[in-house]
């Protein structure tokens, strides 16, 4: 039984004997590294003077350059081939842009020259409208005053004389026969008869010989100014309506002299035959 109790105790020492070499070592090495007792604080000078303590040594810092910030650090080949690199990349990059604004300034244009021409086009159609409208009214005015008048020459069977009828002169030259006629215009014409010769005569001895003085065409009508024309009447018949000097007018007499591709033209005086004198025009059928 002592035995026993002896073997117990001797191996309980030995542990204790273990854990407080273990507590040393480990106290020591405390100690030793920081310098410091335990138990109690250390003051900033007994920090300083701890052999262990040691400054921070600050190195100087190298500049660098931008290149080696951008690209790191490259040879000078590597750096020149990255700049040649961006140099391209921003000149198609602008390029781009440059495209872009260009499209966009194109767009605007063609925006703008169909607007212009959208708005030109009606503008025209509305002056063309316009101007068609006032040659509709002039015409409507023309028909109205023609028609008018038409009807009052019904109403009285005479013409009105625009002419000069001041001097219808005396001897051989007095005119005493015919009658005053309004000119009627002619709008449109038929087919060409061809260039004529067109001069003029009135009723007096000289232009009529021994026929002066008569109030009656060849054809039984009485001579009319702006009317009656003497013709050949193998090459325009009686009663034929033709367009020359923009009016039409009424193959109505002959005489001797008036051959092939001549017209006489009627005047109500000699002085007004003489002032037409002697002219070629082209001469229409009337429609």
């Amino acid at each position: 039984m002592k035995d026993k109790i002896n073997v117990k105790t001797i191996l309980g020492i030995i542990v204790l004997v273990l854990v407080a070499a273990l507590v040393f070592v480990v106290g020591y090495r405390v100690i030793i590294t920081t310098g410091e007792i335990p138990g109690k604080l250390s003051s900033v000078s007994a920090a300083a003077a701890n052999v262990n303590y040691s400054e921070c040594n600050f190195k100087e810092v190298s500049k660098v350059s931008y290149e080696t910030m951008k690209y790191g650090f490259m040879d000078g080949q590597m750096i020149s081939l990255m700049d040649d690199l961006d140099k391209y990349y921003e000149h198609e990059r602008m390029e781009e842009i440059r495209a872009v604004n260009n499209l966009t300034a194109m767009s605007e244009k063609t925006a703008d020259r169909i607007a212009y021409a959208e708005l030109k086009e009606k503008r025209d159609a509305e002056a063309e409208k316009a101007r068609q409208a006032a040659a509709a009214a002039v015409a409507a005015k023309i028909a109205r005053e023609k028609e008018l008048e038409r009807q009052r020459m019904m109403a009285d069977n005479t013409y009105i004389f625009t002419g000069d009828d001041t001097d219808t002169g005396v001897g051989d030259t007095a005119s005493r026969g015919g009658r005053k006629g309004k000119p009627v215009y002619a709008e449109s014409h038929g087919k060409s008869l061809g260039k004529f010769v067109i001069t003029a005569y009135c009723t007096c001895k000289i232009c009529c010989g021994i026929y002066s003085g008569h109030n009656r065409t060849s054809s039984g009508t009485v001579p009319t100014t702006n009317r009656t024309i003497a013709v050949d009447t193998d090459v325009i018949p009686f009663g034929t309506k033709v367009v020359f000097n923009g009016q039409v007018y009424v193959a109505e007499d002959r005489g001797g002299a008036i051959k092939g591709k001549r017209i006489d033209l009627f005047f109500y005086t000699h002085k007004e035959a003489t002032r037409w004198g002697k002219r070629t025009m082209e001469v229409f059928l009337a429609d």
